[in-house]
């Protein structure tokens, strides 16, 4: 656990709060201005750097109650529109707002060898930054997006996602082989992260590339088996102990954990329930990390009460897209379950890159393009054994599990891959932008939705509209990039998400 709490006992608030105000503005002009009212001498990055860590990873944080949640497959909600522009946060004006403050840290590092580390670490975070920006939105301003204040472009373009992705690859590669173990320890505990840890940078910094090499394996495989090659030799996150992570904290309420605010906020009532396909993925193969994840059912804790038998206990998810009376009262509140009290807590590890989502990428990697030593299924293995020990799930029940068919790869190549892509679902709760994006592009697990049309035609959105202030200060910008990518719209895809076979079609019936 990071001591997250002596971290911000010691930031200088009002310090923080002057750059917040000016970093964090409505106008889209203020993205390339100079985010701070100090002279250069006078900022200290590593504070900047845990304004963004904070913002990003906790502020900022998609949880699985959101509408990301809801694509992801994880949660639904009786009271949202979830194939409806406007249910989004602004996370196209947050993710620029941490991009002026980290590019300040890279401009301030530059060409130092005593922050060398600092830079680096700098530059992996900004490429962490872009790559869930462009992942949500497609083509975003890139090139000549929050530059200096010297050079400042009020009004940038757009660049393709494909020459984002080109350039972010480059990046990663650049920024792992300019750490240094041997020269100043990064920004110790001003990291939120890994407290400054160069070794474990570098690892997230591969896994991080290895993530965005899948991620274009149905727009660009050769590309894609070019870049995971070169990372079978290189650090790659080895263990749980490489996991990045932000540990939240109970001494202020912007401190603590955003799921565990959601529910004071709300009289401990969600109006978000878990998803049928979680739960279903879970309870189908008696999956011992159900019990974590999701609470009974309110009829059936009442029940079970009341006869004193635990094995009345019943857990279900509402699917997405209800509507309709007949598909409403079918999923009755009471008889649905919500998150699980490991996540209703105020102090929580928020989770930003895993290692077993590192084994399910090398598991793909090997299954579909033959890449590494190693055999699909013990990479696959590797994955559910890392995310059951997260959850204290002891080696017996592992073993147990393991035993039994969906702890094999079997079937055809097809067969496999839905294993190894529904388990990676599991395993990247409860990080809903991510589950969401792994579905973009692989269509698993498969995602039973109602008869709500919405503006998508009943379909799960492919990306998010751009938020509508870009059509007014940066409009000729705006038409461009809308007319490029075929409309501005939920349904249009993004450039790596080019596998013809999304969505697969679900074999149950709303109504059983």
């Amino acid at each position: 656990m990071k001591t997250f709490n002596k971290i911000f006992k010691t930031i200088f608030f009002f310090t923080i709060a002057t750059l917040c105000s000016i970093s964090c503005t409505e106008d889209y002009e203020n993205f390339n201005t100079d985010p701070t009212l100090l002279s250069e001498d006078q900022l200290d990055v590593g504070l900047l750097l845990t304004r963004v860590q904070k913002e990003l990873f906790i502020d900022d944080w998609a949880t699985p109650l959101s509408v990301f949640g809801n694509y992801a497959g994880y949660s639904s909600s009786a009271g949202n529109q979830p194939f409806s522009a406007g249910f989004f946060s602004d996370e196209f004006g947050g993710s620029y707002a941490n991009l002026i403050n980290i590019s300040e840290i890279i401009r301030l590092t530059k060409d130092d060898p005593e922050q060398v580390n600092k830079h680096a670490i700098a530059k992996i975070l900004r490429v962490y930054i872009y790559q869930r920006l462009t992942d949500i939105y497609g083509d975003v301003p890139y090139s000549e997006a929050v530059q200096s204040v010297e050079n400042v472009i009020v009004q940038p373009k757009y660049d393709t996602q494909e020459s984002i992705y080109l350039d972010m690859l480059n990046e990663l590669q650049l920024a792992a082989a300019s750490l240094d173990e041997n020269a100043e320890a990064g920004f110790g505990g001003a990291d939120l992260v890994y407290g400054g840890d160069v070794d474990k940078w570098k690892k997230f910094a591969n896994s991080l590339k290895l993530r965005l090499a899948l991620r274009v394996i149905y727009s660009n495989q050769s590309l894609a088996a070019d870049q995971i090659n070169g990372l079978l030799t290189s650090d790659l996150m080895g263990s749980n102990d490489d996991n990045a992570f932000v540990t939240t904290s109970e001494d202020l309420e912007g401190n603590r954990n955003p799921i565990y605010n959601q529910i004071i906020s709300n009289g401990e009532i969600l109006a978000q329930l878990m998803g049928k396909t979680i739960i279903d993925l879970l309870q189908e193969v008696d999956d011992p990390r159900l019990t974590i994840f999701a609470l009974p059912t309110p009829n059936s804790i009442a029940d079970a009460e009341a006869n004193n038998d635990p094995s009345l206990l019943i857990y279900r998810g509402r699917p997405l897209g209800l509507e309709g009376s007949e598909e409403r009262e079918h999923y009755v509140l009471n008889d649905l379950s919500q998150i699980g009290d490991f996540f209703r807590t105020p102090v929580l590890d928020l989770p930003v890159l895993n290692y077993s989502e590192v084994c399910f990428a090398l598991a793909e990697a090997k299954l579909v393009l033959g890449l590494g030593n190693e055999d699909a299924d013990i990479w696959y293995k590797r994955g559910i054994t890392a995310n059951m020990e997260l959850y204290g799930i002891g080696a017996d029940a592992i073993s147990a599990f393991l035993s039994t068919p969906v702890g094999t790869l079997s079937g055809s190549t097809e067969e496999q891959l839905e294993q190894i892509l529904s388990q990676k679902n599991i395993a990247l709760f409860p990080n809903a932008i991510e589950g969401w994006t792994e579905w973009r592009r692989t269509g698993f697990p498969r995602i039973l939705i109602g008869s709500m049309i919405g503006e998508t035609g009943g379909t799960i959105p492919r990306r998010i509209n751009y938020p509508v202030e870009e059509g007014n200060i940066n409009s000729a910008n705006y038409q461009e990039v809308s007319e490029r990518i075929g409309g501005d719209f939920l349904t249009t895809k993004v450039w790596w998400d080019t596998n013809t076979n999304v969505p697969y079609e679900h074999p149950g019936d709303i109504l059983d």
